[in-house]
């Protein structure tokens, strides 16, 4: 849950609907504050983060992201340690 943050979908970058957010070279909780926004929302949304919404588990993540950049920043950052750290014999967790 990070990833639709910035960039555009396909190589055409013109226009709302071929991105998920209004600044797509900015990384911050703006993508999960779009998810809220639903059918009102003029960005791209995927059924897999609609999927995000309708789940009350999932859900209630997208709101603390939604509310608390500092959050999403900050468990981004230890799930994007433990992707990298898959296979490796050292732990970059204690870094933080």
């Amino acid at each position: 849950m990070g990833m639709h943050t910035i960039g555009f979908i396909g190589e055409d970058n013109k226009g709302p609907h071929n991105r998920w957010t209004s600044n797509p070279y900015v990384f911050d909780n703006t993508y999960f504050q779009e998810l809220l926004m639903g059918d009102k929302s003029r960005y791209y949304q995927s059924d897999s983060d609609m999927r995000l919404v309708a789940n009350p588990e999932l859900r209630q993540w997208v709101e603390q992201y939604a509310g608390d950049n500092d959050l999403f920043l900050t468990n981004y950052a230890k799930a994007h340690v433990k992707a990298s750290e898959m296979g490796q014999e050292e732990n970059l967790l204690s870094e933080f």
